[in-house]
């Protein structure tokens, strides 16, 4: 049997035997990060965050057939993708505000500029 990590687009339906022993409270004590994921694609980061909620999807997947050692190992990936997301977000906005107020500053020197050079033309 195909270990499901191989493929993501298989049909992951199939209920595989569990030859673990886990505590049920250890399980639930896994995040599922999908409040993070949504906001990612709330905030603007759709694409990655679309993939985070998959992720999230399949921690999910796996706590539902409490196995441990990979809904563990896919919160993990989870939580790392949705912390490249938020910060591809905010160094996204951050960029964005810097170039608004890099050309605001241009924008009012060519006017004091402009203003200064009119004066030398034109004295009052």
């Amino acid at each position: 049997m195909a270990d499901d990590d191989d493929r993501l687009l298989d049909d992951h339906d199939v209920i595989e035997p569990l030859n673990e022993h886990n505590d049920h409270k250890s399980i639930e004590s896994i995040e599922e990060w999908f409040i993070w994921s949504y906001l990612n694609v709330i905030m603007g980061a759709a694409i990655f965050g679309l993939i985070a909620i998959a992720c999230s999807f399949r921690t999910n997947k796996f706590k539902q057939r409490e196995n441990y050692s990979k809904a563990n190992k896919w919160s993990h990936i989870t939580f790392i993708v949705n912390f490249v997301t938020t910060l591809t977000g905010l160094s996204f906005f951050g960029y964005l505000i810097f170039i608004y107020f890099y050309n605001t500053s241009i924008e009012q020197k060519m006017i004091i500029q402009a203003k200064t050079t009119l004066n030398l033309i034109q004295p009052k």
